[in-house]
């Protein structure tokens, strides 16, 4: 990869590493805390996963970039690897956000149901 995309590629991490940070601190007190942290992580997802453009010598973008701009410039719209790849990120996120999420509820019923069967009344 040229130095110029590398540069571009660490300009472009750190402004979205400051927008999921601003937004975290927007959000941050937010009862549902599960909701915050599945905005952000989908979020990331979608602006921080890399795909190749219509060429297979083009260099590695965002995926969520490249994919408006092959929807708004390009004539034959977005190409199917970079929309299947905006796909993948957007719903490997969810799925993991849902995994932990089940995860979390389970084991806080668990620490609950522990303090009823002690109490007797």
């Amino acid at each position: 990869m040229p130095e110029e995309f590398k540069i571009a590629w660490m300009v472009y991490a750190g402004g979205v590493l400051v927008l999921l940070v601003s937004g975290w601190w927007f959000m941050r007190n937010w009862r549902w805390s599960w909701a915050r942290n599945l905005i952000l992580l989908e979020a990331a997802a979608v602006l921080l996963v890399p795909a190749r453009g219509s060429a297979p010598d083009d260099p590695l973008s965002p995926v969520l970039p490249l994919f408006v701009y092959q929807l708004l410039f390009e004539e034959e719209g977005a190409t199917p690897e970079v929309s299947a790849s905006l796909v993948f990120a957007a719903g490997g996120a969810f799925a993991f956000m849902l995994i932990v999420g089940i995860v979390m509820m389970l084991m806080s019923r668990r620490k609950d149901r522990r303090m009823t069967e002690s109490d007797q009344y």
